[in-house]
């Protein structure tokens, strides 16, 4: 009885700690909530002025003179501008809390967010090799950063987490392959150059989705939590087994790029495919879930939907591969992330009474992505137009996003009061 009371009084203490610790963060204003542990606060908004920067290169390319072409730039300042905030703003926000350590300092948070702004001027001013170098070095320190709190952990992250160790693995090898490939042509072979490509644009991006979404998606659903266990410092019984299975699924995403390189390209997309599924088939079972939820279940169905048709669809007609690939981008990994920020938004500022409503915004944002997804993929199909609906799909996307921003993103200014 000692042990249970004491026990409650550790609890009691800690609650009185959070609460304590919310209220001078909320005295502090705005920055001292980013101090107090919460990077997304300032990452989100960043990512979000970013992918808006990213996005509006092709109008500007269109319509106005002077401006290149943005193919490489747009793809670069996407995936580790935009969605690396993001990326790093969840992460930094989520993973200390999970293993009990301490949180991310302002210092941290803000060289983060200045190093990721580095790699998107460096790409901006067509420095690709730079603006690689650079993101690898941010992403080597959020490694090191949360790497070097897990050695103090309280608690053991979830066993899909080792997906998201894979995802960042992937990010740093993708981006410092393309670096040396840029700083040294002839000694790096044309199929190693591909391989980290398939890594930073997909890996990165894909393994965290998996990882993430095994542990988070329950609560969408409203599914019992597979990823849920006692809190301890030891391994708990079945840990092991479910990380296993994660890390199988993650090197045959892995193969699938080698694959894929190796010239197999619709094989490599099919196994892709089968390693998503397969994995979320059993980690969470959507298809138990019934259709509600509210909006933020319904874009996440969306955003899972898109990921494994793009990649079928991609395999079926390798010729539009290009195009059919933003299927996964704009309406998977793109919608996915601003879907979890939201929920992560409405979490940290005392709305989580929202997180089964209808929301309007929400609902937009979903609409207008769709809409610009089917937009650029179509315009492949219409040459005679193609150049001004990739214009009208960018519009379409920042529209959403802007809406999403206005509407929903004020939230990382607030504090949670419970």
């Amino acid at each position: 009885m000692k042990a249970i009371a004491g026990a409650r009084e550790v609890v009691r203490g800690s609650g009185c700690r959070r609460s304590n610790r919310r209220a001078r963060a909320a005295a502090d204003g705005y920055w001292g909530l980013v101090a107090a542990g919460e990077p997304f606060r300032l990452l989100f908004p960043l990512g979000t002025v970013i992918g808006v920067y990213g996005v509006m290169m092709w109008p500007l390319f269109v319509w106005c003179e002077g401006f290149g072409y943005p193919g490489v730039p747009h793809a670069r300042i996407m995936i580790e501008g935009f969605l690396g905030c993001f990326v790093a703003g969840f992460l930094g926000t989520a993973l200390p809390r999970l293993l009990g350590v301490p949180r991310v300092s302002l210092a941290e948070t803000l060289a983060c967010g200045a190093a990721l702004v580095s790699a998107v001027c460096l790409h901006a001013g067509g420095l690709t090799m730079w603006g690689d170098l650079v993101f690898f070095c941010t992403m080597l320190s959020l490694v090191l950063a949360l790497g070097a709190r897990a050695l103090i952990r309280e608690d053991t992250p979830p066993p899909a987490f080792v997906l998201v160790a894979m995802g960042l693995l992937s990010a740093m090898a993708g981006s410092f392959g393309l670096a040396v490939s840029q700083a040294t042509p002839a000694l790096i072979p044309p199929w190693l150059t591909s391989f980290a490509r398939l890594l930073l644009n997909q890996g990165f991006l894909l393994l965290p989705a998996m990882g993430v979404g095994a542990f988070l998606l329950p609560r969408f659903f409203g599914l019992p939590n597979r990823q849920s266990f006692p809190e301890s410092i030891v391994l708990p019984p079945g840990w092991i087994r479910r990380a296993g299975f994660a890390a199988l699924c993650g090197v045959v995403v892995l193969a699938s790029f080698a694959m894929e390189v190796a010239g197999f390209a619709s094989e490599g997309l099919g196994v892709r495919v089968a390693a998503f599924v397969v994995y979320f088939f059993r980690e969470v079972p959507i298809h138990r879930a019934g259709w509600g939820g509210g909006s933020l279940a319904f874009g996440l169905r969306i955003a899972l939907f898109a990921i494994p048709v793009g990649f079928v669809l991609a395999a079926l007609v390798p010729v539009r591969a290009i195009a059919l690939m933003h299927f996964v981008f704009i309406t998977g990994f793109g919608l996915l992330a601003l879907i979890v920020a939201t929920r992560v938004v409405l979490g940290h500022s005392g709305q989580s009474e929202k997180f089964q409503s209808a929301l309007w915004p929400v609902k937009i944002l979903c609409g207008l992505i769709v809409l610009a997804m089917l937009t650029r993929v179509s315009a492949d199909w219409m040459p005679k137009v193609q150049m001004s609906h990739y214009a009208y799909a960018a519009l379409a996307w920042i529209a959403g996003v802007l809406v999403w921003t206005a509407f929903i993103l004020p939230g990382v200014t607030r504090a949670d009061a419970k």
